[in-house]
């Protein structure tokens, strides 16, 4: 039986081209960020992306792509199109969040291993709206076994690190609040719903917002006994050696992407569990740029303008889950 290979990715703003239909207030709020973002730079940083996506897992790629930094569902059915893997049969998995910027959480599904039974999403507040948890209830086609993906995308750090935590302590909150109603809400009764959630939380593992208030932890046995929701975060393992993390600032790495998974994913006895020891940062050579960190294709309008052979500021990572 394959496993179900799982991939995480931040696309760095990956925008519909700088003249396509939007409403005014994002319109205005966008003007100035997508001058020159033409409809062939848009394809071209599409193209970029596929072409490592492709790559991940050994040129299968992956079953699930859970991405956050996407426009609109139409770019992302562009970017589905164009990962053109055999024996793939990639759908989209999307819906419109209330970003300030228009930019989005989505999955794209891999059907032929994958059914899709649900889709919902929480809308996290903190003066206004503000970026949604999206998640959805999927079944391995193989198997009939279900579990829940949740994707993030917490709210930055530009305003400073410190000043703007707790608005990620209010994403770090409101996501306990939904792991713990997904799993209370298992139609199996047994509290053991298979969990795997994802992104790019603005945070690192040892953060306020992911141990104290999303119960991420280091440690198996707290997640197996405790009572409190408590999800395993398996990015721990890689934050050694000389570049531990997805995102560089500065000259200091910052592991912002990483897997929480519940105990229903770590169980033996569970239909689909998390491979812990598969979790990896994605870095193949033409990814980096020459300092080591993300090559970014970045937008036109910034300083530099666009490196069209460029393609995100993040690493991807992988897992895989076995069924």
């Amino acid at each position: 039986m394959p496993n179900i290979n799982i991939a995480w990715w931040n696309l760095e703003n990956l925008f519909d081209h700088e003249t396509a239909p939007r409403d005014d207030e994002l319109k205005s709020t966008l003007r100035s960020e997508l001058k020159g973002w033409t409809a062939s730079i848009r394809d071209r940083k599409i193209l970029q992306l596929s072409n490592i996506i492709k790559l991940m897992f050994g040129g299968s790629g992956p079953a699930l792509l859970g991405v956050c930094e996407v426009e609109n569902e139409a770019v992302m059915a562009r970017l589905a199109g164009a990962i053109n893997v055999p024996g793939r049969n990639y759908a989209v998995i999307s819906h419109e969040s209330h970003d300030a910027r228009g930019i989005d959480t989505s999955f794209i599904v891999d059907t032929n291993e994958l059914t899709v039974l649900s889709t919902a999403h929480q809308v996290v507040i903190k003066r206004s709206a503000t970026r949604d948890l999206f998640w959805v209830r999927l079944r391995v086609n193989a198997t009939g076994a279900e579990f829940v993906a949740i994707a993030n995308h917490w709210p930055s750090r530009s305003a400073g690190q410190y000043s703007s935590e707790p608005f990620r302590i209010m994403a770090g909150e409101t996501h306990s609040y939904i792991v713990s109603r997904l799993i209370d809400e298992d139609l199996g009764g047994e509290k053991n719903l298979p969990v795997i959630s994802m992104g790019d939380y603005n945070d690192e593992p040892f953060n306020r917002s992911i141990e104290e208030y999303a119960l991420g932890t280091r440690d198996p046995g707290r997640v197996r006994y405790s009572r409190s929701g408590h999800l395993q975060n398996l990015m721990w393992p890689l934050m050694q050696g000389h570049d531990p993390g997805t995102y560089l600032f500065g000259s200091d790495w910052n592991m912002l992407d990483q897997f929480l998974v519940s105990y229903g994913m770590l169980r033996t006895p569970s239909p689909v569990r998390a491979n812990v020891d598969s979790v990896a940062m994605f870095k193949p050579a033409v990814l980096k740029a020459s300092s080591g960190k993300p090559r970014k294709f970045s937008r036109p309008s910034v300083k530099g303008g666009a490196d069209l052979e460029g393609y995100s500021d993040h690493f991807p990572i992988t897992v895989e889950l076995i069924v």
